[in-house]
């Protein structure tokens, strides 16, 4: 039975007019300079209570800027494996070598108990990420870390704004980074930023980012009007009535070329060297988008946790799910509600055929792609997220209705399933 509402999309972006306006004004050179990097930078520091920021081109390559200062070549990094592949690439061209700890089963955090027992003389640090605005108990590894002196970054771009025991991530670690970039909840367009409490290490990483060219203004523009072009197939009248009834089909019988074009990493490979598109400084029209945004991120958490209860309290006898652990003090401002469902095929199938649009995460178990097979490492609880995790919407104009609508298609498709397994 399809359901008598359209649904709205699967993800919107975080933008407002002020996302479009600043790249052109400074297109033309008539936007109002005052140093917006260097502002939001400090904007940062007195939000999340830490020493030093700097904006970099993206928080992919933050982290080699930042790995070429922390490690030296052929030391060791322990990291998750579920992750982007370009963090793995990452690491490589910094000089280290990946060592895979396996997540815990019931959250997409590194288990800290592997991740300890593979830390040697040859570890040069230690790489938590923070997946889904949750934390993934940053001060447990910052405790860790501190007994073998072996320093701690957070992977912060999926968790800007979540807090662990009163403190921002990303300010927990030795070194955290942030993502700005197309679908966070503070978009730039692209950019992040690194933040730690040692000034000297900030330092260094940013006369690295110094010697960089600015992102060319027509290329921004490129990018933004991309972002038009999502931001208008996303909008809920056109999206409901053009573009999902597209999605929809393509889903349901296996239309490989739209299928593809909705997972980011189905063109991710191992790279031999930082392309020269992740080399670009932010610009001050980026920074200056990402300030104006500041002030909304945290009411932008309530209304996704808000979201989330809804789901915990629907979905909390649906027994065939893994879903996350409950929190409700800012420790996971849920930028998606993500569940594992091993039957994850039949549950997008089912709730295509029933008016719903959620999806498949997409990150690999990068311990088993064959890129990185000389690195291979045996992950079984990463192998089987990779396999299960769906990321049910959330983000701040998500409808409490559709979230509802959600929670009654998989209700009744774990009905199905139970009785189907009756004898």
């Amino acid at each position: 039975m399809k359901s008598r509402w359209p649904p709205h999309p699967r993800y919107r972006l975080y933008t407002r007019m002020a996302s479009y306006t600043l790249p052109v004004l400074q297109l033309f050179r008539i936007h109002s300079p005052g140093k917006a990097v260097l502002r939001l930078e400090e904007e940062i520091c007195r939000r999340f209570q830490v020493a030093a920021a700097a904006c970099v081109p993206m928080a992919r390559t933050g982290l080699w800027l930042a790995l070429r200062e922390m490690i030296r070549p052929g030391q060791t990094v322990v990291m998750s494996p579920l992750t982007i592949i370009d963090i793995v690439n990452m690491v490589l061209l910094a000089g280290g070598i990946p060592v895979f700890a396996d997540i815990c089963r019931a959250s997409c955090g590194m288990d800290p108990d592997e991740a300890e027992a593979l830390i040697d003389g040859r570890t040069g640090a230690v790489l938590i990420t923070h997946l889904h605005g949750e934390t993934s108990g940053a001060s447990v590894f910052r405790e860790i870390c501190r007994s073998h002196s072996v320093p701690l970054i957070e992977d912060t771009a999926q968790a800007f704004g979540t807090s662990e025991n009163g403190r921002r991530l990303g300010t927990i670690g030795d070194l955290g980074i942030y993502s700005f970039g197309f679908y966070k909840n503070v978009n730039a367009w692209r950019g992040g930023m690194v933040v730690s409490q040692d000034p000297d290490l900030i330092r260094r990483i940013r006369g690295r980012i110094d010697a960089l060219r600015q992102l060319p203004d027509r290329q921004l523009l490129n990018i933004v009007l991309s972002g038009m072009l999502i931001d208008v197939a996303t909008w809920p009248p056109i999206f409901s009535r053009l573009v999902y009834p597209l999605l929809r089909y393509s889903h349901l019988n296996g239309i490989g070329a739209v299928n593809r074009h909705l997972d980011p990493e189905h063109r991710a490979t191992r790279l031999t060297s930082v392309p020269a598109g992740y080399l670009y400084r932010m610009t001050e029209a980026q920074a200056q988008i990402a300030l104006a945004q500041m002030e909304s991120v945290d009411a932008a958490s309530h209304a996704r946790i808000s979201n989330a209860a809804l789901y915990e309290k629907g979905l909390h006898e649906t027994d065939h799910l893994v879903k996350p652990r409950w929190r409700s003090d800012g420790s996971n401002t849920y930028t998606y509600y993500p569940v594992r469902c091993r039957e994850r095929n039949a549950l997008l199938n089912y709730a295509m055929r029933h008016g719903r649009d959620f999806a498949a995460q997409h990150l690999r178990n990068c311990a088993d792609l064959p890129e990185f097979r000389g690195i291979y490492r045996d992950c079984p609880n990463a192998r089987a997220a990779a396999r299960e995790l769906v990321l049910l919407p959330t983000y701040a104009r998500y409808p409490r209705a559709e979230v509802e609508r959600n929670i009654e298609v998989i209700q009744r498709f774990s009905a199905a399933r139970a009785q189907e397994r009756m004898p």
